[in-house]
């Protein structure tokens, strides 16, 4: 287990390099660097996660199940602080201003959705009632954090938390059909939430099937991203070099579009690269979970690979246009405070349940 954890390690090191490397470059105009405390910002929040990382690998993994229903009710509050206090950028309320940072409630809502869960899926002797305990409940619990993010808005992270239901109950022992069915339902009615979207999801998503409808408005991004990792090649352009990159062209670059930055400037060699050190990441975690000494510590390691393969997957699907924009960050690599602590915390985690 020893060697998993140095495995998981040396992929992160090269994850946090390539994350200030992409950065520097993204903030990078005309040979200068713009917006510098961006770039020092991303350096901090990296070491916090790093100390986050060996911190919560000592703390035993079992606690969070006692904890699982108290972390659930504070999150509740924290998302509910966000309507009445947070703040408010670029026409969504998702931040609440702690000591000069700008914590993300929904980000720390798929760490606790993860471990209630974890402990709901959990299986144990009792049999009567399981269908009530074990799946109608804690999708009710689920369907109340999705509501209140989806008003924030933030479709993306809504989304992701539902995904996690699904996701975490086919890998539990529990009957396949307590989540084919609804799941299958959930698919069917998708078309009927197109009247509860924002009319900037509702342009997204029109973007989505053709971004030449609103070349310099809503599908501007996506088309020059598609133009920015097409011009990559196999090699790439080189770093400090990707035209649409230095040159402006691209917007939200450093955050949800870092992907495209790696794809200009180091082909489609460099692309695959990261996508291995990805897999490697998952490999090894999912080997942690079959180790594991009971099925709450395995379904931590299974929701986390969940959600991390989840921000993978939508990350660059978007950024090559072949799935709607939705506004998720690449973990390890973009830019921002509150998704790196969470995303180290969950390995942290992980790795207490490959030490017990």
């Amino acid at each position: 287990m020893g060697k998993t954890r140095i495995r998981i390690i040396i992929c992160l090191l090269i994850l946090s390099i390539l994350s200030l490397s992409a950065l520097f470059s993204a903030l990078h105009q005309s040979g200068r660097m713009e917006n510098e405390a961006i770039f020092y910002r991303q350096i901090a929040w990296i070491t916090i996660g790093w100390l986050f990382l060996f911190a919560f690998s000592f703390v035993n993994y079992r606690l969070y199940f006692d904890l699982a229903f108290f972390l659930y009710i504070f999150n509740i509050a924290l998302l509910i602080g966000v309507k009445l206090f947070g703040r408010e950028i670029m026409g969504a309320k998702r931040w609440i201003p702690v000591f000069g940072i700008n914590f993300q409630p929904s980000e720390f809502s798929k760490l606790v959705i993860i471990i209630l869960l974890a402990r709901f899926f959990s299986q144990d002797k009792e049999t009567r009632g399981i269908f009530l305990r074990k799946m109608l409940v804690p999708l009710g619990l689920v369907l109340i954090t999705f509501s209140i993010i989806f008003k924030q808005p933030d479709l993306g992270t809504a989304l992701i938390c539902l995904l996690l239901f699904f996701l975490l109950g086919l890998s539990s022992r529990l009957k396949k059909w307590y989540f084919i069915m609804p799941l299958a339902l959930v698919v069917v009615a998708s078309p009927l939430a197109w009247h509860v979207l924002k009319d900037y999801q509702k342009k997204r998503l029109l973007v989505f099937l053709n971004p030449a409808t609103e070349p310099l408005g809503a599908g501007y991004t996506i088309i020059q991203s598609k133009i920015a990792i097409g011009s990559g090649k196999s090699l790439g352009k080189g770093f400090l070099s990707g035209t649409q990159n230095q040159f402006n062209f691209l917007p939200e670059r450093h955050t949800d579009f870092i992907f495209t930055v790696i794809a200009e400037e180091w082909g489609f060699m460099g692309s695959l690269f990261l996508l291995l050190v990805y897999y490697l990441i998952l490999k090894n975690i999912l080997a942690i979970a079959k180790e594991a000494k009971d099925e709450f510590g395995a379904l931590l390691c299974v929701g986390t690979v969940s959600l991390y393969f989840l921000h993978i997957f939508i990350n660059i699907g978007m950024t090559m246009g072949i799935l709607p924009v939705v506004g998720l960050p690449l973990i390890f690599l973009s830019y921002g405070g509150t998704h790196i602590f969470i995303n180290f915390l969950l390995l942290g985690v992980v790795f207490n349940v490959s030490k017990q």
